[in-house]
Order: C-alpha cells, then structure tokens, then sequence
C-alpha cells in the first residue's frame, strides 16, 4: 500500500494545470465564450460529400441551363405516418395536370407507383427526402419523366446507394416542376444521410448537367431576353443581386461596374429606374445611384403581396364569387387582434416543400381575407364552404404560428337553415357577442341566412317571444337541437352498420377502434366501435394519432370524454 497526495477518489494527482487554462475555466464558468471559432461545419458528413464539394465551389460552364432545387428533410414520428400520408395526399390531389386531373406517382421502373405502399415502406424510418425540381426550361422537356429518372440515376451513383423513391409532375403554376419523395433508408438498410453540400449545390448541379445536355446550351439570345424579362418585375430578381454586388455604402456609380455589352447595360438601367418608379432607387447625378438599404427585404415582401393578390383572384373566380379588388385583405395575426368569421372560398399551401398552409375566407364583414396558417394537425384542415375564424395565436403555443384557425361549421351556409341540429347560426342568434356581419358580401348571406333560421326554429317551436316583441331561441334549444342531430347519427350509423349504439353513463368506459370521423352541424365526432356497438366521442386533432387502434373512451361529465389507447392483452399460459 503506497499513500498518494490528492483528493479521494482521484487515481493519480495529474500533470499541474497551466496559468491559462486555469484563467479559460474561470472566464468560461463566468460566460465568457471563446473568440475562437471551431472550424468543422459538418456539410461534408454522410454520401455525396465528394461530389457536394465540387459542386459548391460554383465551377458551372457558360451557358448552362439553370434548375431551382428545394430540399426538405421530413421527420417521421414512430409509428405515426399520418403526416407522411397527408403530403402524399396532396402532391396526388385534383388539377395538377395538364387536364386538370390528379397527380399520378411515377417511380424508377413503373409509371402508376403505390403511394400508400411507398408509405408503409417508410414505416420505421427516422426521416424522408422531400424534393422539389423545377427547371428553368421545363416546359421545353418533351417529357419531364425521363430527365426526372436520370436525375435520381445520377444521384444514386454519386451517393452510392440504391434510391426507393417517388415522384409526381406538376403543371399548375406557371413553370412545371416535379415532387420527389426518398425513403431515408440507404440499401444497406441504415438511415440515409446526405451531405449538406450535396443538398446545397449536388443535385442543383445534376439537374444543371442533365438539362443543359437535353436541351443544349443557352444560347446569348436567350439569355438576354430572359434579363430583359427582369426589367418590371415587382420582385427580387437576379438582375437586382447584380446591382447590390457593385453598390458601395448605399451608391452605385455606373462606370464602376464591369464594362458589358451595350445590350446588357441597357437593362441595368432600364432596371434602376423601374426601382426609381418604386421608390427604392434615386439617381442623384447623372451615373450615380442611390439605392434603398432595405431593397431586397422590401422587393421580396412586395413579390408576395403580388403572388397573394393572383392567389386571392384566382381562388374567387374558381369559387364563382363575385368581389371587389378593394375589399381584398391579408390578415396578419401579429398585427391585428381582431377577429374574422367568414366562408373559405379556397385553401392550399404558401411552400410546398415545408407544408405550410393558405386559406382564402369570404368574410361576413363584406372583405376577403388570406391568411398564412402554417402547419396543420392532420384533420383540421378545413373544406371549402366550412365556416371558419381567423384571429391572432397565442404565441406561446407557437411562436412561428401567428395566425389561428377554427373551424366554427363543418356544413356550409346553405345547410344551415334548416337542418335538424345546433348550427353556428343557432350559436349566433343566442350569443351575447354576436359577429359584426356587414350588408354587403358574405355578410348580406349570412343576414339571409339568419333570418331563414329564425323562421325554421319557429315552425319547430323553439323560440320565445321577448317583452319588447322580438323573437329569439328558447332556453333548451341548443340541448334539443344537439340531442335530436345525434339520435338521427347514431339511428343512420347503426342502420348501415348493423351495430348498436352504447349509451354510456359519466364514469362507464368503452373499448373500440377509432376508424372513422362524422361531420355534423354542431360539430365533429370520431366513431368508435367495435364487433356489436359503437359511440360517438367529440372529435380532437390527438385523435388522429389513435386511427386504426384499440382505444378506451371513458364519459365524463357534461359530455365530455377521455379517450387512450387501450392496453393490449398479453396471452397467457
């Protein structure tokens, strides 16, 4: 037994410490960081790195035709493929194709690929490559297939693994592009990852290759005309990138930039003063320009607005509603707190790589509404027709989310009426805040609409006369309402299904699968049943986590419900 100096516990007392790394521990204890930066970024880890870096480097030949790749890397939650089916709902849904047709799924050696097996594929998988291709040129390709296919050929050697991938054609924007969906597994049955660099810059540089050698190069004319094409577009184009490049503290002095063709100089300038006409550009002497700080923030917000403006247009024409220009709105939940109640006239997505969402609502203030409404739980999306809120989120539930969305009527306004349940016009004609409903618009078919009502409910004798001689809904008409749309579900459910409602008690419980859901005018309800009977429970987003499994729902009071997935028996010996 040797005695050894230190503390205990220690086996050995260590070299002494240094007097600056004993300074570094104490400044790092304090919060001090380090100036020093680590030089690893990580975009060289995973396949493609080789390739990614290459590519990265900017080397591309003259006249090469140009692609816009994004890339989105989707996150799969364990055993829950309810998002990875709704996007490949939505790249297969109605009036994508040239005939105005749904999408159809294409793989690498079928042209009629199985979504909903490419799905249950990617059960288990950490994560799924979600990519959009849209060429420059497309609506020059013969057939977007085959350059599509040997774009994934092309990739599959450079990331030196087999590809279990889809993809779909789109044509309903102005430039046809492509939705290609990757299992995140390699071949050898590990997750697939990609390098950053070859996300970045690799496939945009196949897809440059592949063109260019389909198509041929771009020829000096083409070019030219696609600058000029630049010159009065309200948005950030490239024409603008090449301005700021050459600007010096907010000025740009024209003989400074790079002496071009005379043809290519004409542009710039025809350019600045379209910039002039919007305000962000100013020409202080002659050749010397001073150009707003904020151009590009302020060219890309008015890009928006624009595309907003053609989106608003476009979706009250399909719904064959008839508004004028200067009732169109955004909302913006983080600058106003009021709140909008109106019918959606059209809903579909802001970014079609992250799944964020856009609803059009014709408003009962006489006004159309868009709204950015961000990512949806699946099953809350609304239809056209549904009458729904926007006001402002609470941004401690999200703080990307700014704008809040409710679903107040899964039946239209024209169902309301005179159906046999406790409609959102019931819900208004009783409340103690009513909307503001305009007399114009939307608004002057809800007033209709209301007094419609008013007249049914008193044909059914639920209203009440009021002292001053006004009518309204009586006391109980809600409950009846509500009770006699429920017996006439549940009678139509067990007529079709042969099974029997259970009419279950505060504290009973009720084990079934969750299969489908039923939208009535008072609300939503999932159906849960199982070999002889069923029930109807208040629908809720976390319930759609529960589709297709053994659940326990156990009533509650004030019929409330709690529903969990149910424990599974075990077999015994």
């Amino acid at each position: 037994f040797e005695p050894r100096f230190g503390r205990v516990g220690h086996a050995k007392s260590g070299r002494p410490k240094s007097f600056y790394r004993q300074v570094m521990e104490v400044a790092y204890k304090s919060g001090i960081k380090s100036g020093r930066k680590s030089s690893f970024t990580g975009q060289r880890i995973g396949r493609g790195a080789a390739w990614g870096t290459l590519a990265s480097a900017g080397f591309m030949a003259g006249g090469s035709r140009k692609a816009v790749i994004k890339v989105r890397i989707a996150k799969l939650r364990t055993g829950n493929l309810s998002a990875a089916r709704a996007h490949m709902r939505y790249i297969q849904r109605d009036g994508v194709t040239l005939q105005g047709e749904p999408g159809q799924l294409y793989g690498k050696d079928t042209d009629e690929a199985d979504g909903a097996a490419f799905v249950e594929r990617c059960d288990g998988d950490r994560h799924q490559f979600r990519i959009i291709v849209s060429a420059d040129d497309g609506a020059e390709l013969h057939d977007i297939k085959p350059f599509i296919r040997d774009l994934m050929q092309r990739m599959e050697l450079d990331l030196e693994t087999n590809l279990d991938w889809v993809a779909v054609n789109h044509f309903n924007t102005g430039h046809p592009h492509t939705h290609i969906v990757i299992k995140g597994k390699a071949q050898d049955r590990k997750d697939l990852i990609i390098a950053k660099d070859y996300i970045t810059h690799g496939i945009r540089q196949r897809a440059s290759e592949l063109l260019t050698l389909e198509l041929g190069p771009e020829n000096e004319f083409d070019q030219k005309l696609k600058l000029v094409r630049q010159v009065e577009v309200g948005r950030f184009t490239p024409l603008d990138r090449s301005i700021l490049k050459h600007m010096d503290q907010g000025f740009l002095v024209v003989s400074a930039m790079p002496s071009s063709d005379p043809a290519t100089h004409a542009v710039h300038m025809r350019r600045l003063r379209h910039l002039k006409n919007l305000g962000l550009a100013e020409e202080r002497q002659p050749g010397v320009w001073q150009i707003d700080t904020d151009i590009e923030p302020k060219l890309r917000t008015l890009g928006q607005r624009n595309d907003i403006m053609k989106t608003m247009h476009r979706a009250m024409k399909e719904a064959e509603i008839d508004r004028p220009v200067g009732n169109f709105a955004i909302f913006n939940g983080a600058e106003t707190k009021a709140k909008v109640v109106g019918r959606v006239a059209a809903i579909g997505l802001t970014d079609e790589i992250t799944d964020r969402h856009y609803v059009v609502v014709d408003g009962a203030d006489g006004r159309v509404h868009y709204a950015d409404i961000g990512n949806q739980l699946p099953g809350t999306l609304p239809e056209k027709g549904m009458i729904v809120s926007l006001e402002a989120a609470e941004q401690e539930i999200n703080s990307r989310q700014q704008t809040r969305l409710r679903i107040l009527s899964y039946l239209s306004l024209e169902q309301l009426a005179a159906t046999d349940g406790a409609t959102w016009l019931d819900r208004e004609l009783t409340s103690k805040t009513p909307t503001h409903i305009a007399n114009q618009g939307f608004g002057a078919d809800v007033k209709a609409a209301l007094r419609n009502r008013m007249q049914w409910l008193t044909e059914q004798g639920l209203t009440q006369s009021l002292q001053d001689g006004s009518t309204r809904p009586s006391a109980n008409a809600l409950n009846d309402l509500r009770r006699r749309e429920l017996q006439s579900a549940t009678d139509s459910i067990s007529a079709r299904s042969g099974l029997s409602h259970a009419t279950l008690v505060e504290g009973e419980q009720f084990s079934g699968t969750y299969k489908r859901s039923i939208n009535l005018a008072s609300s939503k309800y999932a159906i849960i049943e199982n070999a002889k009977e069923f029930v109807l429970v208040p629908w809720k987003p976390s319930l759609e986590d529960m589709r297709g499994k053994l659940v326990s729902s156990a009533a509650g009071p004030n019929r409330t419900w709690e529903t969990t997935i149910a424990r599974q028996r075990e077999l015994g010996i």
